[in-house]
């Protein structure tokens, strides 16, 4: 469980990092914002979804949790970045609708490595 933990962790990091910068964030201090925001809401996400993978409510449970994660990280974003010109809340989604989309193919075609 905890190797899943650390898989899905620096998978997350790598996305959002790379989709930060592409987004136009590019100060370090800002971008170690953002890691650190997600060395916050990666792990207790993950751990959730280990813990309810067998429930057969489990999408629904994953969907609200990500949804709270997108506000959450905005809300973090918007506490702690010194950006101007950037969307805070579009930034949080395309992370993290990136960040489970990319992981959810790499399970599927790599046999589950994330």
């Amino acid at each position: 469980m905890l190797y899943n933990i650390i898989l899905s962790l620096i998978f997350t990091l790598f996305i959002e990092l790379i989709i930060s910068i592409f987004c136009g964030i590019n100060e370090k201090n800002n971008l170690l914002c953002i890691f650190l925001i997600n060395l916050f809401t990666n792990p207790i996400t993950e751990l959730i979804n280990l813990l309810i993978i067998s429930s057969r409510f489990h999408y629904p449970i994953i969907l609200f949790i990500e949804i709270l994660v997108i506000f959450i990280e905005f809300m973090l974003y918007k506490r702690f970045l010194k950006v101007k010109n950037i969307n805070l809340l579009y930034l949080s989604i395309i992370n993290n609708v990136c960040s489970y989309l990319i992981g959810i193919i790499f399970n599927l075609y790599l046999g589950g490595i994330i």
